[in-house]
């Protein structure tokens, strides 16, 4: 009977049983890795979803039921802005008006 390393064809056959073995091991420990690291991806993502739920429902503090996060002092600095820039372009209407009107007089006035 021959012994496994005089027989090339045994010993090619065993190596190659072994490099499957190391191999099947290497992706069951990939496969652990992995699966772990989508476990504790899910904890978070649960995490970020019950946080959203809360903002959104008022019990965030800053928000007011409406998914807004803007407190009471930002809102009066937004609402300041907002009165600023209105009145900003109302006098950049009234300058176009005027102009428009200025340049339709002048090409009248060409005729």
């Amino acid at each position: 009977m021959p012994t496994i390393i005089d027989d090339p064809l045994l010993l090619a056959d065993l190596q190659s049983r072994v490099s499957d073995l190391e191999l099947s091991k290497t992706h069951n420990d990939v496969s652990a890795i992995l699966q772990k690291e989508r476990a504790d991806m899910l904890l978070h993502l649960r995490k970020i979803k019950e946080a959203m739920v809360k903002e959104a429902s008022g019990d965030g503090g800053s928000g007011s039921g409406r998914g807004g996060g803007a407190s009471s002092k930002e809102l009066e600095q937004l609402r300041a802005e907002n009165k600023e820039l209105k009145k900003v372009n109302a006098k950049q209407q009234y300058r176009i008006e005027h102009l428009v009107s200025n340049l339709r007089g002048a090409l009248e006035g060409d005729k």
